[in-house]
C-alpha cells in the first residue's frame, strides 16, 4: 500500500518501541525501510514501508497485486 509520507507518519511502526513496549509511529524517510513509489520525494510524495518484504514493496510501487513472480538476484 503507497501512501504519502505525511500519512504514513500517523500509522504504527510493529519495529519501533518506546522503554514501555508500546508502539510508536512511522518515521517515514527517515527510516531505512521507506521505499519511495516514484521520482518526487517530499511530504507529499508516495511510498511505502519496506519492512513487508521485496514482494509487498514491488506490489506497492506496482500499484497492483501481488507480482505473479519475482526475480531473486540468487536465481
Amino acid at each position: 500500500m503507497t501512501l504519502s509520507e505525511s500519512d504514513a507518519k500517523f500509522k504504527y511502526c510493529p519495529l519501533l518501541k518506546t522503554h514501555d513496549d508500546k508502539m510508536k509511529f512511522c518515521m517515514g524517510s527517515m527510516c531505512m525501510f521507506w521505499t519511495w513509489a516514484g521520482p518526487e520525494r517530499g511530504d507529499d510524495a508516495e511510498g511505502c514501508c519496506g519492512a513487508a518484504g521485496a514482494v509487498a514493496v514491488l506490489a506497492a510501487v506496482a500499484g497492483a497485486g501481488a507480482p505473479a513472480a519475482v526475480k531473486r538476484e540468487d536465481d
